[in-house]
């Protein structure tokens, strides 16, 4: 604790002591305008603009100041929120070079990106933060627009079938930090929240093509109004190869519509739809020589959302959406010959093969609704609640052919207090009820000291808990195999899961203490962390399963006889502490030059004999990301992008790997013949070297080079 101690001291005496900016600067936190003369002070809140190689205006400068709308479930400016923030925005992404979603996430800090992972979800990526790094990660929740998009099945994302385009995309807020008193479980280590372009904003007709080193797509967009009625429609198809060595390609179509009505001044309607479907390879051969072989699944998504928005007043309004969602993946798999891997019982196989038929159907209803209100000048309120309802079949991994359900209800309420123009309290609560584990509370309370208009002190406190999942929760997943007589029973079984149930849900406790400040050009957040974890879900070896009538138990691990061995059952178990500090820097080097900077330091700790398997290492050390951005002229500009992982073992299909470093350089040109203007750009990744592994060894990334092409008329 001397770390945080001293950490802490020193960011107050640096900036309480700062009275050259306290006396010569204005906040570019407030939301009021500011004066022409403030112009240079506010410049560094352009930031975007000027990436995006926009000719600042008058309201550029001097217009509000953009607001987080995720964190709390209130519009607030990043100096009221309760927990930490980072904003990543379209002109940001553009700056990258970035055309895979995940990939954003590099230039968050704290955050661990891994492509491919795991040979179930072949082609997802791993996305954790703070640890827990594994191909199915569940800890974060994921929205779009506001919409759950996590799966139940293992409580992460499938990041490669979201029917989403990234030019759709507005800007991402990522609350770094426990956030289920907004958002409940899953919300557990944070909150990502990816908001799309207005369709009032979007240009009316857009085509975007890439082509690179094993990467085509080709996206159209259209947008339009008629009356009151705005809209904008993409579709367009993907096509990524993968890795080498790797059954990892996708071939994917995807659909996405948005459409906003103004019904009166009071009364709008927000709708959307989506949908993606494609072939996925799966399977790899050094990790599962005989079942799971490399194959190709298909896979099919849609989701439809309405949301009314209701203006009651100056003080109130209201709102209500609900969400349908469902999602199909048909795999199918077929077995190597058994017979020689049986030993006696291999002569009185029925067959030489086996086919394992893995369908998955997952559908989601959800409908929420949500009031805000002013309850005085200096309070402002939310509170609302949810139903949600999960329907899984999973024959496979559930071991039956019955659908089953997954009940979800929820009441939640966040309050903000502005005590005093240097003083802003915050506090909230979620109140949860679900099939697995009952009735849950996460509250969360924070205060932030606002030292002077352009330094902020954020201390705050939370809990959050994350439910287990199905994998952890429901699963039987069993192999069988049907044989002849003499065999005691008709069919050999080895099982892998095993699960009781009554598993409890993990909690989380993370105290924090932020820093916000503004000098000059230069725009700082910094956040020390300390966190422990409570119920450790972690998978142990149950040796009391016994065999249904009419099956063989077959022990998966002969070299210690009458002890069934590796079957999983999912557990609480074991206690964790997470500590470390993040920072990330905005600044403006010249008026056409500017960097972005993050670094994070993540220290785990906790016995290794009560948590998963290299749980304690399970998050990088240390992460660095840096973008640098420069505009030549009106047409031309340039980024380097920079990324560096320290070595990492991640959980489950992962292994460790050493130091990563990669650069990424872009270069654009913008073009404008009257009716068409648009862009070229040239990226390489991975500039300075051939190769690097991320997530385990068996993922190999090499340099690559792709063409981006984007039209708009």
């Amino acid at each position: 604790m001397n770390f945080f101690k001293y950490t802490f001291f020193f960011i107050f005496a640096l900036f309480s002591g700062n009275q050259l900016f306290a006396s010569e600067e204005v906040s570019v936190n407030e939301t009021s305008t500011k004066e022409a003369d403030t112009k240079k002070l506010v410049e560094i809140e352009a930031w975007p603009l000027l990436i995006s190689g926009k000719d600042l205006s008058e309201d550029d400068y001097l217009g509000e100041v953009p607001r987080v709308l995720t964190v709390s479930r209130l519009s607030q400016p990043l100096s009221d929120t309760p927990s930490a923030v980072t904003i990543v925005d379209r002109a940001t992404i553009r700056a990258s070079g970035i055309v895979d979603l995940p990939e954003i996430f590099r230039l968050v800090p704290g955050m661990y990106v891994g492509v491919n992972a795991g040979y179930v979800h072949n082609t997802n990526h791993v996305i954790s933060y703070h640890g827990m790094t594994s191909a199915y990660s569940g800890s974060m929740q994921v929205m779009i627009n506001g919409r759950s998009v996590y799966t139940p099945l293992f409580g992460g994302v499938n990041w490669s079938e979201l029917p989403i385009v990234l030019a759709d995309i507005e800007r991402i807020e990522v609350t770094r930090g426990p956030n289920a008193a907004s958002y409940g479980a899953n919300s557990y280590f944070g909150v990502i929240n990816i908001i799309t372009q207005n369709p009032s904003d979007a240009p009316n007709n857009s085509i975007i093509a890439t082509h690179g080193n094993g990467r085509n797509e080709m996206f159209y967009r259209h947008a339009d109004k008629v009356n009151d009625f705005t809209y904008r429609l993409s579709t367009g198809y993907r096509q990524d190869d993968g890795l080498d060595n790797r059954n990892d390609f996708k071939r994917t179509r995807l659909l996405n519509a948005q459409a906003d009505y103004r019904i009166n001044d009071k009364n709008s309607l927000e709708l959307e739809f989506g949908l993606a479907d494609g072939a996925r390879g799966e399977g790899d051969i050094n990790e599962d020589p005989f079942i799971f072989l490399p194959r190709t699944k298909q896979m099919n998504n849609h989701y439809q959302l309405i949301r009314w928005r209701h203006n009651i007043n100056q003080e109130s309004d209201f709102v209500l959406q609900a969400f349908h969602h469902y999602d199909r993946s048909d795999d199918q798999t077929t077995s190597v010959n058994l017979r020689p891997l049986l030993g006696i019982f291999g002569p009185f196989l029925l067959n030489d093969k086996i086919t394992i038929k893995n369908e998955v159907i997952t559908e989601r209803f959800d409908i929420e609704a949500q009031h805000n209100l002013n309850i005085t000048k200096k309070i402002r309120a939310v509170w609302g609640g949810s139903f949600r309802r999960d329907m899984m079949y999973a024959p496979f991994y559930l071991g039956t052919n019955k659908t089953d359900y997954f009940d979800l209800q929820r009441l939640f309420g966040h309050a903000e207090w502005q005590a005093h123009e240097k003083l802003v309290f915050n506090a909230g609560a979620m109140i949860e009820h679900n099939d697995f584990t009952g009735t849950d509370v996460s509250p969360r309370a924070s205060v932030n000291f606002k030292l002077n208009p352009n330094h902020t002190i954020r201390l705050g406190a939370s809990s959050a808990l994350r439910t287990p999942n199905y994998v952890e929760e429901k699963f039987q997943r069993a192999i069988k195999v049907p044989t002849a007589v003499p065999v005691p029973n008709n069919t050999l079984l080895l099982q892998q899961d095993a699960n009781k149930g009554n598993v409890r849900p993990e909690q989380i406790i993370s105290r924090e203490i932020g820093y916000l400040g503004n000098l000059g050009l230069l725009s700082i957040d910094t956040r020390l962390f300390y966190d422990t974890i409570t119920d450790h879900i972690r998978f142990r070896d149950r040796n009391d399963f016994v065999a249904p009538p009419g099956f063989t138990l077959l022990d998966p691990d002969p070299s210690t006889p009458g002890v069934i061995e590796d079957i999983n059952n999912g557990t609480n178990f074991g206690s964790a502490k997470v500590t470390g500090v993040e920072a990330q820097v905005k600044w403006l080097l010249m008026d056409n030059t500017n960097l972005l900077f993050n670094y994070a330091y993540i220290h785990v700790r906790g016995k290794e004999n009560q948590l998963k398997k290299n749980f304690v290492n399970s998050a990088p050390r240390n992460t660095v990301s840096a973008l640098l951005n420069h505009r030549f002229n009106q047409n031309w500009d340039a980024s380097l992008a920079y990324y560096q992982t320290s070595e990492v073992t991640s959980l489950g299909d992962g292994d460790p790997v050493d130091l990563t470093r990669r650069c990424d350089l872009r270069v654009a040109r913008k073009f404008n013949n009257g009716r068409w203007n648009g862009e070229v750009s040239g990226i390489v990744e991975n500039l300075l070297n051939t190769r690097y592994e991320e997530f385990a060894d068996y993922n190999t990334l090499k340099r690559r080079a792709r063409i981006n092409v984007s039209v708009e008329f």
